[in-house]
């Protein structure tokens, strides 16, 4: 469900009410607004509030960015995931999960995919728990320690940007990815300086076991990030299992020492083939379930000045 609100020039309300209704929202509601400026101008804007299922918000915001006379400089829409909405369509019909606007995919994992000093906080120390419990073969703490590893949303990212074919979000995807495989490394190694080896957790698989299970959740997570009732936090300790032990038994490795260079290089080749393949799976469902349209490839490309 989603309550989207348009602010567009004076005398435009009309074209985005007309916008909405042939993306089959049945009922809206326009007024006018008066917005000032830090300059101390003033204008007059119609403000179009729609209040509609997950799937008709997506098409109205896709037709509307668009549309001949839509103008990233002068309109402006936001769009709110409110708790439950009572209005003319019946529940069955409002309360429809799929698809997420594609302006609410983007957002989040742009969100995700900024290098902050929170981001580089929670991977470090979260990091640490998962190197320990490896060490220690601690499964509740290997699991605490992946709670809070975004890496997928990295991946998520990398993959939308290519998908819309956006070079900064592209970029900021493999950035935040390259960061935060640095950081797991570096956790585990500082891990491995105040404990002993052996490494008691050692079962990260084949290339071929990594591969299916790669594609498989990288469609998953996409799937989950293109619907409101996606689990997007559990299938993202799905991908983040599966992948960021590589980079903490590496760093474990550089200070305990490698016995065995087959094993390494066994394990970098399957590093580097599970986040291809989930980043290729996550593009390729993303394309499929609409995240590549018209509409939000002209946004997306104005406001970041790309063509």
């Amino acid at each position: 469900m989603r309550l989207v609100t348009v602010k567009a020039p004076e005398g435009e309300g009309k074209n985005v009410a007309d916008v909405a209704f042939a993306a089959g929202i049945s009922q809206i509601s326009v007024q006018q607004a008066k917005q000032y400026t830090a300059d101390h101008q003033e204008k007059v804007l119609d403000v179009v509030e729609v209040e509609t299922a997950t799937p008709k918000a997506k098409v109205y915001l896709e037709s509307l960015m668009k549309a001949p006379f839509y103008d990233p400089a002068t309109f402006a829409f936001s769009v709110r995931h409110p708790e439950s909405i009572f209005a003319a369509e019946p529940p069955e019909k409002e309360t429809y999960p799929i698809v997420r606007p594609t302006t609410d995919v983007y957002e989040e994992l742009w969100q995700f995919t900024r290098v902050t000093i929170s981001l580089v906080g929670r991977v470090f120390l979260s990091s640490v728990l998962l190197a320990y419990g490896m060490v220690e073969d601690m499964l509740p703490l290997i699991i605490a320690g992946l709670l809070f590893l975004p890496f997928h949303h990295h991946m998520l990212g990398f993959a939308l940007g290519a998908v819309l074919r956006e070079r900064r979000f592209l970029l900021q995807g493999l950035l935040a990815l390259v960061v935060t495989t640095v950081l797991i490394f570096l956790a585990g190694a500082c891990v491995a300086l105040f404990t002993e080896p052996p490494i008691g957790f050692e079962e990260p698989g084949t290339p071929l076991s990594g591969a299916v299970l790669a594609a498989v959740i990288g469609v998953a997570a996409a799937l989950a990030a293109t619907d409101d009732a996606g689990r997007r936090e559990l299938i993202g300790l799905a991908a983040t299992a599966h992948i960021s032990i590589y980079p903490a038994w590496f760093g474990l490795k550089m200070v305990f020492g490698f016995h065995e260079t087959g094993i390494l290089a066994e394990h970098l080749l399957t590093f580097g083939i599970n986040v291809t393949t989930l980043t290729l799976a996550a593009g390729l469902t993303f394309a499929v379930m609409g995240m590549r349209s018209k509409g939000i490839l002209r946004f997306v490309h104005q406001k970041s000045g790309e063509k």
